[in-house]
């Protein structure tokens, strides 16, 4: 059995993620919903993803300076220990109430990010080539986005029968096969300096990880062009919900319909990226993102003009979820592939970690300025702005793209 799953590379890894996020995902969502069930406010519901969110965001800086000093395989296998050790501290702890679940999503997510980050920043090491880096960046893509459809149905189901404290020993065993299939996976270990660090020197190391990361210009672009995104994303997490919740009295089956579409886009893009012709990777990304922007054109005139019926609201809003879904899975698997070619490995982790911080923060910033302008504006004119502003970012954008020196860059 050991030789069988050391030999078949990607099915560890798949089953890696699988049971990372079979029972995490439902977690989280279990833990938010108990909140909101037994506090009755959704100020306190608010306050545990705003803590937990606050944590991640300071930890991900010192997470990736750990990723790029210390062996990946015994990261990952800390990780696990780590939630494991979580998950046992709740269970057997005699308290209960808000400041628990907040501590307990805390550590939960501490586990995850160190394992998601030190995952991302191992991907070039565990491959023997860039199709199977490819292939692990789609696997994460792929299962990322389908427990994001099954997790809060299978969370709203469970908790029906069980609590949070009986369904952690489901996590627990999920955890613990984890830490069995890490065990099988074979990593070449890039060379890192065995200097110690202060907090001095580490704030130095993350200031040369930019220097080095403004010599991969490209790259830079590209990543900024994908965290722009991020913020202008917003418009569609905020502004669907809202309008479809303000047409239609809140009627929970079209809106779980609509946004059903979006995460089944991703999973299928996950599956055909291997499949396409071998575009050239910023063509690729240009159709990509342009169909983005043209999705979010759509749905402006939709929402201005077209509205009408039920049915065909949901289908042509559906369709344009699906798009959307496609467009970024898309260029999701190349960009990844390509900056994990190209930024030097011994400092992955604190890139990843730049990476993921800038991409939360404007994510967070979206979130909160396009509630702002729902609450105030007509949702079709919101759309065509953001619209015209994201074609801006990628004009802009691709323009430095298309007149930067390509070579020494791995494709």
């Amino acid at each position: 059995m050991k030789k069988y799953f050391t030999q078949n590379k990607l099915l560890t890894i798949f089953l890696m993620f699988l049971f990372g996020s079979l029972a995490s995902g439902t977690l989280t969502f279990m833990i938010s919903w108990t909140v909101l069930k037994e506090t009755h406010q959704a100020s306190q519901f608010a306050l545990l993803s705003t803590i937990s969110s606050l944590v991640m965001l300071i930890a991900m800086p010192v997470i990736g300076i750990i990723v790029d000093r210390y062996d990946h395989k015994h990261l990952l296998v800390i990780a696990q220990v780590f939630s494991l050790f979580v998950l046992l501290s709740f269970i057997f702890q005699p308290f209960h109430g808000l400041i628990i679940y907040i501590l307990f999503s805390i550590g939960l997510n501490l586990g995850d990010l160190l394992f998601s980050i030190t995952m991302y920043a191992s991907v070039k090491s565990l491959s023997d080539d860039k199709t199977e880096m490819s292939k692990i960046n789609g696997i994460e893509q792929g299962i990322g986005a389908l427990f994001a459809i099954v997790s809060p149905a299978v969370a709203g189901f469970t908790l029906t029968f069980i609590s949070v404290r009986i369904f952690s020993w489901v996590e627990i065993v999920c955890e613990s096969i984890i830490v069995l299939l890490v065990f099988r996976l074979n990593f070449e270990r890039f060379d890192t300096k065995n200097e110690e660090e202060s907090v001095s020197v580490e704030k130095i190391s993350y200031k040369r990880v930019l220097q080095l990361l403004n010599k991969k210009y490209i790259v830079m672009i590209i990543v900024s062009i994908m965290i722009v995104l991020k913020f202008l994303l917003g418009s569609i997490n905020v502004g669907i919900p809202f309008i479809l919740n303000k047409n239609y009295q809140g009627n929970t089956v079209i809106l779980g319909i609509v946004q059903f579409s979006f995460p089944l886009g991703i999973i299928l893009s996950s599956l055909l990226v291997q499949k396409l012709p071998k575009f050239q990777l910023f063509k690729l990304l240009k159709i990509s993102y342009f169909s983005c922007a043209f999705v979010i054109f759509s749905f402006g005139i939709v929402l201005s003009f077209l509205i009408g019926s039920i049915v065909f609201t949901v289908v042509v809003l559906s369709v344009l979820m699906l798009f959307m879904g496609l467009g970024l899975g898309f260029s999701r698997v190349p960009m990844m592939t390509f900056a994990q070619n190209n930024i030097p490995e011994n400092i992955q982790g604190r890139a990843f970690s730049i990476i993921d911080t800038s991409a939360q923060i404007l994510s967070s910033l979206g979130l909160r300025f396009y509630g702002v302008l729902f609450d105030n504006f007509s949702g079709g004119w919101i759309y065509l702005f953001s619209s015209f502003l994201m074609f801006g970012v990628l004009i802009v954008g691709f323009w430095f793209v298309d007149r930067a020196d390509k070579e020494n860059y791995i494709y």
